[in-house]
């Protein structure tokens, strides 16, 4: 998670792009995304429901002639700057990675230029909404298209996904990426990881409202319990015989093992999956109270049988899940800080969040930063 930057809109990053590097920019804009839920089960194969909204990261680049990699971040201090023929290295969580990786991925002549400025600003406001995947995107599709290709839907996904394993670090599943290349406006995205396919689910904005909060608490993925995660659900598949890729359509509720922490990390799984589906019903039907539902017990598995939560996360939820306005309330993303989702009725979110804010500040000491999630398209061309 990077700091926002007020410039992450594409005419204050043009004027700063020009001044700085003298041409007009490409620019390229990859929402951050809300999962709504699914967490730990898109790398099992699982199906996930996130949303793409509407801050993200913006990345605005222009070929030069020199053979040199220009970068800049408009959110952080250190510039860098390398030949289009390195692959320097720079050290974990540096966002450098991630401009190495992508030119890495890209390394066909169709696609990358020889050399190029890149300017980037991200405006994300929580930890937990794949600001990783945003960058990542928003780079890989504006130095294509400066390289006169586009890349489209599952293979830029795909591409970023290759990122973030062979540049950053982080084993992640495709949950992030896809919603953010695949997504459209005004729904959230029914993504079968196994099957790579989606389909759009509209969001019944008249009946409920999206409503993000920011536990103040953050968390870096590649140094984070998260590679631990897969590498105990990876040995579940051994034992199960199947790849981790087909672990979530593999266990059901007569699967026991000998070990009662495996036993638990399976049964997250398997009951998430359960519920991704079960909370798409609902949407469908407009059942908002049981899509509420199906939030709190999400949020329930994730901190009792997969142990991703927080004591922040644990008082951001349940300081939602009090609200009478509020019809459910979960940890999102990968856990250990980061975020809380909440679906509320839209004529008590202004009062649920004061409320929570309350609440929050008496159980940790912390500040809350809520805000409205609303369903943005996918990575685009802008300005």
């Amino acid at each position: 998670m990077y700091p926002a930057s007020t410039a992450a809109q594409p005419q204050p990053m043009r004027v700063q792009f020009q001044d700085r590097f003298g041409v007009a920019p490409l620019m390229v804009f990859a929402p951050g995304r809300v999962n709504l839920i699914g967490d730990h089960i898109d790398y099992c194969g699982g199906h996930v429901l996130p949303m793409p909204i509407e801050q993200g990261t913006l990345v605005a680049v222009a070929a030069r002639h020199d053979g040199c990699i220009h970068a800049d971040s408009l959110n952080l201090a250190d510039a860098i700057a390398f030949g289009a023929d390195e692959r320097p290295h720079f050290p974990a969580g540096h966002w450098g990675r991630f401009v190495v990786g992508a030119l890495a991925v890209l390394n066909e002549p169709s696609r990358a230029p020889a050399g190029m400025n890149v300017m980037v600003a991200g405006n994300l406001p929580a930890s937990g909404l794949s600001s990783s995947a945003s960058l990542s995107l928003a780079l890989l599709a504006a130095i294509a298209l400066l390289g006169g290709r586009t890349i489209d839907g599952l293979e830029l996904a795909l591409l970023a996904q290759r990122v973030e394993h062979e540049h950053v670090g982080v084993h992640c599943g495709l949950m992030d990426q896809a919603a953010i290349a695949l997504g459209i406006p005004g729904a959230a995205l029914l993504f079968d990881c196994a099957a790579l396919t989606g389909r759009p689910v509209p969001l019944a904005g008249d009946l409920c409202q999206i409503l993000i909060a920011d536990s103040g608490v953050s968390r870096t993925l590649a140094t984070s319990a998260y590679n631990e995660r897969r590498a105990t659900l990876a040995l579940i598949a051994r034992r199960q015989g199947v790849a981790e890729s087909q672990l979530a359509r593999s266990l059901n509720a007569d699967h026991r093992f000998d070990d009662a922490l495996l036993d638990a990390r399976a049964r997250h799984v398997r009951t998430e999956q359960r519920r991704v589906l079960d909370a798409v019903a609902a949407l469908d039907a407009g059942d908002v109270a049981g899509f509420g539902q199906l939030l709190r017990h999400s949020h329930r598995s994730l901190r009792d049988d997969f142990e991703v939560s927080s004591p922040e996360l644990d008082a951001l939820a349940a300081a939602f899940n009090a609200q009478p306005g509020c019809y459910g309330a979960r940890m999102t993303g990968a856990g250990f800080g980061g975020a809380v989702v909440a679906a509320v009725r839209p004529e008590a979110a202004a009062g649920c969040s004061a409320a929570v804010r309350q609440a929050y500040r008496q159980a940790t000491g912390r500040d809350a930063g809520i805000f409205t999630a609303r369903a943005s398209g996918g990575v685009r061309q802008v300005g």
